[in-house]
């Protein structure tokens, strides 16, 4: 068996059950749905809304990275739904959930998640706090709090890190010149295609920022903590536990706005401790990203990726893959707003990987075609009489 697949079968292995499936998904929906409108008859400060996501994909046949359907045309939906609710003075409560299908997705058939469930709380007057508590969005990182389409100028999404939904509490706060997000999380920051995903396991996680003039931030982050799960166990050699082996991240953020254009980066350090190798792993990652609006209804954007990441997999209790996958990848697109809450987007992406010889039939050179059409709508406006 080559040293790609037995990655691939481990990989699968080791992928827990997150996933709500699709016989629970519309009713765990409706349930938000439901909860959110009955709310709204008593409740002035509640807001339930949603996004719906249309996609359709031409793509190569054998990328890692953009390869969808086999090659063959294929389109994807998506569906999220949310629901806000101030229950006292500066204390709210926030639910998001995603129902998604489509021959476009990795995964078959049609999937839901609740992506977020939190309770926040905002202090009063100038102190500019927040805590959030329960299911958050990753809380470091320049793209995880622009990963909605709504907010995405492009279609596709960076590939140093998956947008994942940890569990924890995070406080975030400002004071003059500085921003800071502080957060004790139970899931690491790292993509499941390179390493095995990992289970429960509390890790800090901190973001600072420095805004010098409006409309330019640096900021910096960094997170520590195991990164396997219970699953590569029987990977390990005796008296070795999962927990043993940590991960440390620490990355660069850049945002900078100027008139009409826009321009985000990210760049990232990591290393990597690995069961049978006595050195560190280490990678890093950086993306940036600019953004021009010629019209209040046309945008284009481009985001250039270099990926340096270790990939991490077990082929038995005395050996493991621990080499670095590096490539570029290139996504440029345009976008035309119909309405505020109508958005058509259409891009290209390509990819190259700087593996090899021996590894370039694991990692060929990819492309992906895209078409994207994003719908916001206010579903409490539905049932508020019209004047």
């Amino acid at each position: 068996m080559s040293c790609g697949a037995r990655a691939d079968r481990h990989r699968a292995a080791a992928a827990p059950a997150r996933r709500v499936r699709a016989t629970c998904a519309p009713c765990l929906l409706a349930v938000a749905l439901g909860a959110g409108y009955a709310q709204a008859q008593v409740v002035d400060h509640v807001v339930v809304k949603g996004l719906q996501d249309l996609e359709l994909f031409q793509t190569d046949s054998d990328s890692r990275l953009l390869s969808r359907n086999d090659g063959e045309l294929a389109g994807a939906g998506r569906l999220r739904l949310w629901a806000a609710a101030e229950f006292t003075s500066g204390f709210q409560g926030v639910l998001l959930g995603r129902l998604e299908g489509g021959k476009a997705n990795d995964e078959s058939g049609t999937q839901g998640e609740i992506e977020q469930a939190f309770l926040r709380y905002v202090s009063p007057g100038r102190t500019h706090l927040m805590i959030d508590a329960g299911r958050i969005v990753f809380p470091i990182g320049n793209f995880s709090k622009r990963y909605l389409s709504s907010v995405n100028p492009l279609i596709g999404t960076p590939d140093s890190y998956d947008v994942s939904y940890p569990e924890g509490a995070v406080v975030t706060g400002a004071a003059s010149f500085f921003d800071y997000r502080i957060a004790v999380i139970d899931r690491p920051l790292a993509n499941k295609k390179y390493v095995p995903e990992g289970d429960t396991s509390w890790h800090p996680a901190v973001d600072m920022g420095f805004t010098p003039v409006i409309g330019l931030r640096f900021g910096a982050y960094a997170t520590q903590g195991p990164y396997l799960g219970r699953a590569v166990e029987p990977m390990l050699t005796a008296g070795e536990h999962w927990r043993d082996f940590d991960q440390r991240v620490a990355g660069l953020e850049l945002e900078f706005s100027r008139g009409h254009f826009e321009l985000n980066g990210d760049w990232a350090f990591s290393t990597y401790e690995v069961p049978t190798h006595a050195g560190l792993s280490r990678g890093q990652a950086w993306f940036l990203e600019p953004k021009y609006t010629f019209t209040p209804r046309l945008f284009a954007a481009m985001r250039v990726e270099k990926n340096d990441y270790p990939y991490i997999q077990p082929i038995d209790s005395s050996s493991w893959i621990a080499q670095n996958v590096t490539f570029h990848d290139v996504e440029a697109g345009l976008g035309w707003r119909f309405t505020p809450e109508l958005v058509l987007k259409a891009s290209y992406r390509r990819d190259q990987w700087n593996v090899s010889d021996s590894m370039k039939s694991f990692f060929p050179n990819g492309y992906s075609c895209g078409l994207q059409l994003s719908y916001g709508f206010d579903v409490k406006s539905w049932f508020e009489p019209r004047r």
